[in-house]
């Protein structure tokens, strides 16, 4: 089969699994559970999850209670990669997993009947902001996507998203994707494997790519993910359709605790970067959001399909119910002179009705984005500036993105 083999042994699934602590003991931050009210009885869920910040606002739903108030109590083993995530639940060795889209839809594929329970994380719009990237050394003569032809870049694991990704964005900037050749090494060992020469290039995530800019004087060449498009779907959490049949007061109760954190971690980084240790606290945080764009995760599969990592492509909507499916993310930004509101890079004019995910830049310290329409009513600071985060429903009707400050940075567009 590809990608996946049922043939693992527990020993080997686990061989590489370590106790939740010291996972965050690799970030420096630790993680308390809120008591449950009237010492209510918690029922446990055992999940696989990967050692990167992506993760976190999970830790942190578990700080805020939000796991505790649906009667959950969240137990935690950190795997190497969503592969090895998918092997231990087929292996019925963990309830619920943080898993890659590429390693959920290999499992669907392969008969492990998995199915998202929430949304997680997706990547950004370009080299600047985005939290996954490939990087070389400092003094290597990469120096644009096109130079990576013909080289050894490491990756967590072969046939799982960042092969996918690589592949099909090396394609697109026109670069054989064959004539790459991809190494899997474990995020935590890519810098020193980089160093040494054991490879040309890594591909990894926060706070590893902070790491390697930081103290190995690394440089980014490319962002897989932006150049595919903007807000690519990366990560969700999943179960096997058996345990959600058999469990479904738990599955919705995770899944709204999960969506809470999620909104809760976008909308408080300052509590996530505290589960940072400080010499890593200002890296690259990813966005998390409660939406899952379908159609780019359509595009996925057939990626996956074109590279042979799946043989056939998956039905998406057992895979992604319709509980936790749709939405699309939209890209605000406004300035001193400019306002503006994009999908996928081109204005909004018009949009069909539904749950949106509004992801707003604001560059200004004199202008504020508000968006106002039927049922909807948001804002940036004036007088702040960064990155602010909305998943809202629109219906139909006219909306209005604009400043406050000043009459000629407005425009509208038509929910229908």
């Amino acid at each position: 089969m590809k990608g996946l083999a049922y043939g693992r042994s527990r020993a080997r699934l686990f061989g590489v699994t370590v106790a939740a602590a010291g996972a965050l003991t690799l970030f420096g931050g630790s993680v308390a559970s809120a008591p449950a009210q009237h010492q209510q009885k918690l029922a446990t869920i055992e999940l696989n999850t990967l050692s990167i910040a992506n993760g976190f606002p999970l830790d942190l739903g578990i700080k805020k209670g939000f796991f505790s108030a649906q009667g959950i109590e969240i137990s935690k083993k950190v795997l190497q990669s969503g592969n090895d995530i998918v092997l231990a639940m087929a292996n019925n060795n963990g309830d619920v997993g943080y898993v890659g889209w590429a390693p959920a839809i290999i499992g669907r594929t392969q008969g492990i009947k998995l199915q998202a329970l929430s949304a997680s994380d997706v990547e950004g719009t370009s080299v600047v902001d985005n939290w996954q990237n490939i990087m070389v050394k400092g003094s290597s003569s990469i120096r644009t996507p096109q130079d990576l032809a013909g080289k050894t870049i490491a990756v967590n694991a072969l046939k799982g998203v960042g092969e996918v990704m690589i592949r099909a964005a090396l394609k697109k900037v026109g670069v054989n994707p064959s004539s790459i050749r991809l190494v899997p090494i474990g995020f935590p060992a890519m810098r020193s494997a980089l160093q040494n020469g054991q490879v040309d290039a890594i591909w990894a995530p926060e706070p590893f790519v902070t790491q390697a800019l930081t103290l190995d004087n690394a440089r980014i060449v490319m962002a897989p993910g932006p150049v595919l498009g903007k807000y690519w779907p990366v990560g969700t959490y999943v179960a096997q359709e058996s345990w959600i049949r058999s469990n479904p007061a738990l599955a919705r109760g995770f899944r709204i605790a999960m969506n809470q954190s999620l909104t809760y971690a976008q909308a408080h980084p300052a509590e996530i970067r505290e589960l940072l240790s400080a010499a890593i606290r200002d890296i690259r945080l990813p966005i998390w959001t409660t939406t899952i764009d379908m159609a780019k995760l359509a595009q996925l599969a057939r990626y996956m399909k074109e590279y042979d990592v799946i043989s056939t492509l998956p039905n998406l909507t057992r895979l992604v119910p319709a509980s936790v499916s749709g939405g699309k993310t939209l890209q605000g930004t406004v300035g001193n002179r400019f306002i503006a509101l994009r999908l996928d890079g081109r204005a909004v004019k018009s949009l069909a009705h539904g749950k949106f995910t509004f992801v707003v830049t604001d560059q200004s310290k004199t202008q504020n984005f508000m968006l106002d329409g039927p049922g909807v009513h948001k804002q940036t600071s004036v007088r702040g500036t960064g990155r602010s985060t909305w998943t809202v429903t629109l219906k139909k009707g006219v909306y209005t993105f604009r400043s406050s400050k000043r009459a000629s940075l407005k425009n509208t567009f038509r929910v229908r």
